[in-house]
């Protein structure tokens, strides 16, 4: 509950201190005095919009101050200890700082803490209903909210797994999308990428071909001075060309040194090195015959080989600088290819999933329709009793849920509020038909359903009793009352009906000095109580007679209090 609002150079306000009571708190002044401000103040300790313009004319800074007990409050108990911040006895200090240099600093408990965390956290304490609620509860877009928010935890797992089956339909038709966007570019890099390949495939390369063809070229285009060279060689090594050949000339060097061997060693030696020159020679005469072998060039050859070499030229000039490199690209070409033809299947493949995602998305749908449709029968009965005792006992109300053509995050219905105030009259839509004091006590009608649901600690109802007066301003108040059992309730209000059952009553008035107009917040005693609930009966002046209604509603208010 919100013990203490501490509010410093904010709009009118330059220093107030609000000590809250549990139960029913309501705030009443004249129109101006500055009971918005009191809500905008607490509206920005959690974590609502600041803007610079809030802070106090000639003031440099403002600040608002939140102090909660949170003692009763599990949830919000094991946040502040996830976040490592001390909660003495229960009790933390929600602190937001503004500075006309456009800082805004949110505390905890004097830790700094992120805008997101400190929404998360007074997320669990309060909540403000005031004129935005009756405006969503105008916008029939947000009545699938009530619904869901009325039917609890159930809908909101069911919800919760709708928006996560969309979510997972919606990455597959994307990707989907992507592939079918691309199947004239896939088509034709296709038809690129398979002649590429089939080009260099045909050619049969092989790592270093390139330089052994070089080499075998340059062999036969010097053919004729190799064949001289090798045919002179051999005449002269193994036959002698009309003289001894070196082979020839060797031996009998040889034979001539062996016979006289004995005679010095030397001449041994001699010997044995001219044999093995010898046999060197009949070895090198062996190859040079299989040279001159193989110089029989068919006369093709040549043309040939530079025909290849041509191509693998062609082919290098177009996939790459050697034939390793021109041979890399084609496997590269052929796996692309494979991954578009594998394409074609990923396509199918995903229409398969999409089909397949798209029937659990509409099975969790129709299983979240059918739990909205049990918890719009309760909630139109409950509303219902809940109208009756707010005067409106004659009045039908449906929620009306209608199925949508497709599946969106949070289903396949469209939720809408329909209500027939007077007997005879057909349902129409709510924001069609009802008055603002309707529309304020069906608000009223869901905040009093879900008084055991709701997990915060305190709620602030900022004049949602627009357009009640009279016998049904008595009963809007006896329900605040009920939920002010459960729940801390801040009321600001016109009515005194409704200032009269309040537990504390705080006036919210505006003090005109000699320079400057300040805004002041006071409990009243309940001899002040008297005198503005007199205000608020009949004006600013105090008669007898007003002052002595004032006090008998204060005494029935609280003999009212204590049936409820």
């Amino acid at each position: 509950m919100l013990i203490e609002l501490t509010i410093k150079n904010i709009a009118l306000i330059e220093s107030l201190r609000v000590d809250f009571a549990q139960g029913f708190n309501v705030l009443t002044g004249e129109t101006g005095a500055g009971k918005s401000i009191v809500v905008d103040s607490i509206s920005l300790a959690l974590g609502g919009r600041a803007d610079r313009d809030m802070i106090r004319t000639g003031a440099q800074k403002g600040m608002v101050q939140a102090l909660f007990d949170i003692s009763d409050n599990a949830r919000a108990l094991e946040l502040v200890r996830s976040l490592d911040i001390d909660a003495e006895d229960g009790v933390i200090a929600i602190r937001r700082e503004l500075s006309r240099e456009g800082r805004n600093i949110c505390r905890v408990s004097d830790v700094v803490v992120p805008l997101n965390t400190l929404r998360q956290l007074t997320a669990l304490l309060m909540d403000i209903h005031g004129q935005h609620e009756h405006q969503a509860l105008m916008n029939p877009a947000r009545h699938l909210d009530f619904l869901d928010a009325f039917g609890g935890a159930g809908h909101a797992a069911a919800r919760a797994e709708v928006a996560r089956l969309h979510a997972a339909r919606g990455k597959i038709a994307a990707e989907l999308k992507r592939l079918l966007n691309d199947v004239a570019e896939r088509e034709r890099l296709s038809d690129v990428l398979q002649f590429q390949a089939q080009e260099i495939a045909a050619a049969k390369l092989k790592p270093g071909e390139e330089q052994k063809l070089e080499k075998k070229l340059a062999v036969l285009e010097n053919a004729e001075k190799i064949r001289q060279g090798v045919e002179t060689a051999y005449t002269l090594v193994y036959q002698g060309d009309g003289r001894p050949s070196a082979q020839e000339a060797l031996l009998r060097s040889a034979d001539a040194m062996d016979r006289i061997a004995a005679l010095n060693e030397r001449y041994g030696a001699l010997a044995g090195r001219l044999r093995e020159l010898y046999y060197g020679a009949q070895d090198v005469g062996y190859e040079l015959q299989s040279l001159m072998d193989e110089l029989d060039f068919e006369p093709e050859l040549l043309d040939r080989i530079a025909a290849r070499l041509d191509m693998i030229g062609r082919l290098e000039r177009k996939y790459g600088a050697t034939v390793e490199e021109v041979i890399e690209f084609g496997a590269s070409a052929q796996k692309r290819l494979d991954e578009l033809k594998r394409g074609d299947e990923s396509v199918a493949e995903l229409k398969k999933r999409y089909k397949e995602a798209d029937a659990a998305l509409k099975a969790a749908c129709g299983e979240l329709t059918g739990l909205r449709r049990v918890s719009a029968e309760r909630l139109a009965g409950q509303i219902c009793a809940q109208l009756k005792d707010l005067g409106m006992a004659k009045t039908r109300f449906e929620v009306r849920v209608e199925p949508l053509e497709k599946p969106t995050s949070s289903g396949m219905d469209r939720v809408e509020f329909m209500i027939s105030p007077n007997p005879g009259e057909p349902l129409r839509p709510l924001a069609d038909i009802a008055s603002g004091g309707e529309i304020s006590r069906v608000m009223l009608a869901l905040k009093a359903i879900s008084v055991d649901a709701e997990a915060v600690d305190a709620m602030i109802f900022d004049e949602i009793d627009t357009g009640v007066s009279g016998r049904m301003a008595q009963v809007v108040g006896e329900k605040m009352c009920l939920i002010a059992k459960h729940h801390q309730v801040l009321s600001i209000t016109h009515l005194p009906q409704i200032a009269a059952l309040g537990d504390a009553h705080f006036l919210v008035e505006k003090i005109a000095g000699e320079e400057r107009t300040d805004t002041h917040v006071r409990l009243l005693d309940e001899d002040g109580r008297i005198h503005e609930l007199s205000r608020l009966v009949g004006g600013a002046e105090d008669s007898e007679s007003s002052l002595s209604h004032a006090a008998h509603m204060l005494r029935e208010a609280a003999e009212r209090k204590a049936k409820l």
